[in-house]
């Protein structure tokens, strides 16, 4: 029978407003990936079990039947963004805060991932420049970056400190934070506050590329450039390059930085669903830090009585202070391999092999006193006979490999199973070396022997080390959708066999090492009450292992060798509970979150005492429960403008005393510090954020203000951070293409735009600034003074860039 046009168009606009019913995320492939994977929570590989996940819904298409044989389906990615891409739509049973390309490219390139998800409501923030060259450091209800799995590409990389090493912005599709969970096939176990992915492109099937260049304030040059192959013959393998050079002043104190970065992917897909993805990177950057002031140096400098950094100027006599000697050359490489295989009988394997490289040292300047040690310049040559000016090097050799294999299995529609091994090894070799000084201030190169110090004939190396860990983890997960789709059950355990090492090649005791069996569970639940509320249940377990280097013993400097740390820390471990609510429409979406942490054994950096010498130290801090509220809203595009308004509630308390030393009748004795019931460290009450988007495709425009309520900076809540607000401006206008040159684009990037010199962050803790009593009534001594990160002063980037 031949069908008229008419009614073969209405059959086609029919099929294809089914097709968008039925590829709903309720559907199996879809959830899945939605709820197992970093992927469609906010970091994802992009296919799961051989399927490509879908989430629509509420599907914002247009069908234009143009005559009876062609018709054309458009679906806008940016209808699952809300707030001009601060915040995007989520299905998974667990809290999920996610930045999207959007968002990403209206900020300035030089910025860094720490720079896009400030807004969030889980997480402050504290940066230190404005290049994106130097890091900073993350704070999540109550809990550190220490205690987050910092990820790209679902594969673990360093600190938020280095966050900068990992990929250039111009190559970052979304960042998610999961701020109470981590999936249960990720390669991490230390993950009390969460897992931060950044997820990077895929390269195109067609040829092009992407290049920018950005000037800005403090001397901020920055240049990018990208080229992708598109799919190379018949092969279907398609690939990218790029390669970005940043250099900046710093904007406080004197110095500058340097970097070099280097990013490579390779993609393959097959037509039975198995894909292989290949990211490499690659960055050198020399760097020159800035004192952290503690606050009577802040306001000192705020007040405009002088200056805490270190001087442009070179004294020999004093060359800790000079500027110049002040830094570290880094070097980081970073690979990763993830293959899917799509398998018969309704299985599927991952696998995904991982390497991290990171080398360099770190620097300052000395005065080393060689009398009386039989000290040389180079081996064998003129003695040291007083105090002679000299660099001081740690040199860092740390390699970090391993990988996760996951065998899949759909035994029927409605359920999925996984089944996974991941090892993990990284050993930190360190090394602690001295360098004689040129007369004008300047270094040798560190391994050149005949300037480095000698003493007896041997290179002088007062700390050697090497600490590291292996871990080997079985884990399992079974998933069911229930109720037509509607009923999510998500449960799985992980253990995790861990052997961590710390080596001291100058202590009496070089060897020391420690095994755990850590078991981590982890139960999920989710349901769709209908088209637009959602709510969903989590909880789960956590486990941190302490630093592996303070197991052995510390070097007391008042003695000239190595004493037992009686502050050697247990494991931390947290139970996290999660509540939440999830609503979804046409114009607005919102989410709401209650969460519990349960924390035992706290673990925390800080300053201790040993025969009355600072050290710097790991330690328990005792037991910690944090209760809050997270809530984020965000409309859809209504005449080109989008709001975000997302806040935090948070109330952190210590619920132990923590173990120090006082002085009582002339003795030294143990005690107790009395910081139970005490307000929990580097925990603002409120975190309270509200951003504004334009976009009509030409013209762009987003701007953003936060507060950030007091924190304190000792256990003994006797220092604190008052509450700070913080602001950016994106200005920016997008020409149309022409010839083979693709929407150029201009735009400007506003930070800190009244110039406030506030505090945004605690840099060193300690545990009481002034003196204390003990519980058992001895007179506990200050720890010393906290140090603080600044926020950076005005700031604006320009940047032109344009593809082809």
């Amino acid at each position: 029978m031949k069908m008229k046009i008419g009614a073969r168009r209405l059959t086609l606009l029919t099929a294809t407003m089914l097709a968008g019913v039925f590829c709903d995320g309720s559907s199996h492939a879809a959830a899945q990936s939605h709820s197992n994977h970093p992927a469609a929570t906010g970091g994802s590989q992009g296919k799961a079990h051989g399927r490509v996940p879908v989430k629509i819904m509420h599907p914002r298409t247009s069908v234009n039947a143009q005559d009876a044989e062609a018709i054309s389906v458009r679906v806008s990615r940016q209808a699952l963004n809300g707030g001009g891409g601060m915040m995007r739509r989520e299905i998974a049973p667990h809290s999920v805060q996610t930045v999207t390309k959007q968002y990403i490219e209206m900020q300035s390139p030089a910025s860094t991932a720490l720079d896009m998800i400030k807004n969030l409501p889980s997480v402050t923030v504290s940066t230190v420049d404005s290049s994106g060259i130097l890091g900073g450091k993350i704070n999540s209800r109550s809990l550190t970056d220490s205690d987050m799995g910092i990820l790209l590409n679902g594969v673990p990389v360093a600190t938020a400190y280095y966050l900068n090493q990992n990929v250039d912005t111009e190559n970052v599709n979304m960042i998610s934070v999961t701020p109470g969970s981590s999936a249960i096939d990720l390669p991490v176990t230390s993950a009390a506050a969460g897992i931060m992915d950044s997820q990077t492109m895929t390269p195109s099937h067609k040829f092009g590329g992407l290049m920018d260049f950005s000037y800005g304030t403090n001397n901020l040059s920055r240049e990018f450039i990208r080229v992708e192959s598109g799919d190379i013959g018949n092969s279907g393998i398609r690939t990218f390059a790029s390669f970005s050079h940043t250099h900046s002043r710093n904007w406080n104190g004197p110095g500058t930085n340097e970097r070099r970065h280097l990013d490579f992917g390779a993609a393959k897909d097959f037509e039975d669903g198995s894909s292989v993805n290949l990211f490499v990177s690659w960055n050198h950057q020399f760097t020159m830090e800035p004192l952290k002031p503690t606050a009577k140096q802040f306001y000192n400098k705020k007040d405009g009585l002088g200056t805490y950094n270190y001087s442009s100027s070179y004294d020999p006599s004093n060359p800790s202070k000079y500027g110049m000697l002040n830094g570290n050359m880094w070097d980081q490489v970073f690979v990763t391999l993830p293959v899917h295989l799509h398998l018969p009988a309704k299985f599927s394997f991952d696998f995904k092999p991982y390497y991290v490289y990171n080398g360099g040292y770190t620097y300052n300047g000395s005065l080393f006193n060689g009398s009386g040690r039989n000290a040389t310049i180079g081996q064998g040559g003129s003695g040291i006979a007083g105090s002679v000016p000299t660099a001081s090097y740690y040199s860092v050799y740390r390699p970090h490999a391993g990988t996760v294999a996951k065998l899949n299995y759909d035994p029927v529609s409605w359920d999925h199973m996984e089944l996974g091994y991941w090892f993990d090894y990284q050993d930190n070799q360190v090394n602690n070396m001295y360098s004689v000084l040129q007369s004008n201030g300047r270094q040798y190169f560190p391994y050149n022997s005949s300037k480095g110090v000698y003493v007896n004939g041997e290179r002088y190396m007062p700390y050697q080390g090497d600490a590291g860990w292996k871990i080997h983890s079985l884990f399992f997960q079974n998933t069911a959708k229930l109720l037509n789709d509607r009923l999510t059950l998500n449960g799985g355990i992980k253990v995790a066999m861990i052997n961590r090492w710390t080596v001291n090649g100058a202590s009496s005791t070089p060897r020391t090492e420690q095994n755990q069996v850590v078991p981590l569970p982890q139960v999920g639940i989710s349901y769709r009450i209908d088209q637009h509320n959602m709510i969903y249940v989590n909880a789960e377990g956590d486990f941190r292992m302490p630093d592996p280097g303070s197991l052995g013993q510390v070097y007391d400097a008042q003695t000239g060798g190595y004493v037992g740390n009686p502050y050697n820390p247990k494991p931390q471990y947290s139970i996290k509970e999660e509540l939440g609510w999830r609503f979804d429409n046409d114009y607005f979406m919102t989410d709401l979150e209650l969460f519990n942490y349960s924390i035992t054994n706290r673990l925390l950096s800080t300053s201790v005492y040993i025969n009355n010498q600072a050290i710097s130290s790991t330690i328990n801090a005792g037991n910690q429960t944090a209760r809050g509220v997270d809530f984020m809203i965000s409309a859809h595009p209504w005449h080109h403008f989008s709001p975000y308004v997302s806040v935090e509630y948070l109330n952190a308390t210590m619920d132990s005393n923590i173990l120090t030393t006082g002085m009582l009748n002339g003795q030294t004795v143990s005690d107790l510090l009395p910081t139970k019931g005490k307000k929990a460290v580097q925990s603002p009450h409120v975190h309270a954020s509200a951003g504004l988007t334009y976009d009509d495709g030409h013209f762009f425009a987003n701007g953003s203000v936060s507060y950030v309520s007091s924190q304190y900076a000792t256990f003994m809540n006797d220092e604190k951070i008052p509450g700070y607000i913080t602001d950016n401006l994106s200005l920016g206008y997008r020409f149309n293409s022409f010839g083979r040159f693709k929407a150029p684009k201009f735009q400007l990037n506003f930070s800190n735009l009244g110039g406030d010199f506030v505090r945004t962050g605690v840099y060193s803790l300690v545990s009481n600034a002034k003196a204390a009593k003990g519980i058992y009534g001895s007179t506990i001594s200050s720890s010393g003074t906290p140090t603080y990160y600044l926020y950076p002063r005005f700031s604006v980037t320009g940047n032109i860039s344009v593809g082809f």
